[in-house]
């Protein structure tokens, strides 16, 4: 069994230069429920999974689904008596004292929620985005408010490929805006023809309940495909040292018919070529376990941005589609 070490809280930074800092309480008696998990460069696990965003939605096929890895243990806290203090009867009455004493748990800053709204395009390249060669385009819009949310895109095949992938690729996620950031509520996905997808997440129960009946525990912190990245930016921006070079952020995630921890893997700054000039970004990779899983890579804008600047997703066989920023 895997187990995923938790980075230590520490006072975030703001997600805006001009949003106030939120400040956070100084101590609870019981520990807040975490909106990711990170861990090191030395953690061995990983987690595959069938996410596929706009581009591999509507121009590639599924990738099968990997067995979802071991939840990691709960580490139980408190405080162990040294041997010295166990060879005395006076030290182990302190020590017993101590150990039914509540611990105090850092509690994290609320992560810090700009609203806003607008609409973004993408070309989605097939191979390499310098070869020009592209085969869709999509179109993002975003309303994040001060208490709820809605992320809608649409994609089309462009060219001989529309002949092969007919109809449009719309995804939509719906859900409130919390201290945690972003928290779906809905998600629902349909491909051209295809019977629609529809995820739900029942508040009450704390499940999500899919289209074909099945329930599954939602986790705290739970994205969807068209959610996750703007989440990861969020975090970005108010967990600067989650995103360290070399290690992890592990998001629960709602995959085509089950839920399954995803870890994405921190690389670093990476300049990004688009329509509107070089966008300095960030760049994860999502890491995976089977050999036929596709590679995805994303990159966030490192402003205010919450939409990605590019997402390639990368086939065993060497090919790629590269969504690319066009116009924001």
């Amino acid at each position: 069994r895997r187990k995923a070490a938790r980075r230590p809280a520490r006072s975030p930074a703001a997600a805006e230069p001009s949003a106030a800092q939120a400040s956070a309480p100084q101590a609870s008696a019981a520990p807040p429920a975490p909106t990711a998990s990170v861990v090191g460069d030395s953690d061995p696990s990983a987690a595959g999974d069938s996410w596929d965003p706009a581009p591999s939605a509507a121009l590639a096929p599924e990738p099968d689904l990997t067995a979802p890895g071991d939840a990691p243990a709960a580490e139980a806290s408190g405080v162990q008596a040294s041997p010295n203090d166990a060879a005395s009867s006076d030290g182990a009455s302190a020590a017993a004292r101590a150990a039914q004493a509540p611990v105090a748990q850092a509690v994290e800053a609320p992560v810090v929620v700009v609203p806003q709204s607008g609409q973004v395009r993408y070309r989605v390249h097939y191979g390499d985005p310098e070869d020009g060669n592209v085969v869709a385009t999509v179109e993002q819009t975003f309303e994040i408010g001060p208490d709820r949310y809605r992320l809608y895109s649409e994609g089309r095949a462009h060219g001989l490929i529309s002949w092969v992938y007919r109809g449009v690729m719309v995804q939509e996620s719906v859900g409130r805006v919390g201290a945690a950031g972003l928290e779906p509520a809905s998600y629902r996905e349909q491909r051209g023809d295809r019977p629609e997808r529809r995820v739900a997440v029942d508040a009450a129960s704390r499940e999500a309940v899919f289209a074909s009946g099945q329930r599954f525990p939602a986790p705290s912190g739970l994205q969807d495909r068209l959610s996750v990245a703007v989440q990861l930016a969020l975090l970005r921006r108010a967990r600067p040292e989650w995103f360290e070079p070399g290690a992890s952020v592990v998001l629960p995630m709602v995959l085509a018919s089950r839920i399954q921890e995803v870890v994405w893997r921190v690389r670093g700054p990476e300049a990004v070529k688009t329509d509107d000039g070089v966008v300095q970004a960030f760049r994860l990779t999502r890491q995976n376990l089977g050999s036929d899983d596709p590679v995805i890579d994303l990159w966030l804008a490192l402003d205010a941005s919450i939409v990605p600047v590019r997402l390639r997703i990368g086939e065993p066989g060497g090919r790629s589609l590269d969504q690319v920023l066009a116009a924001r």
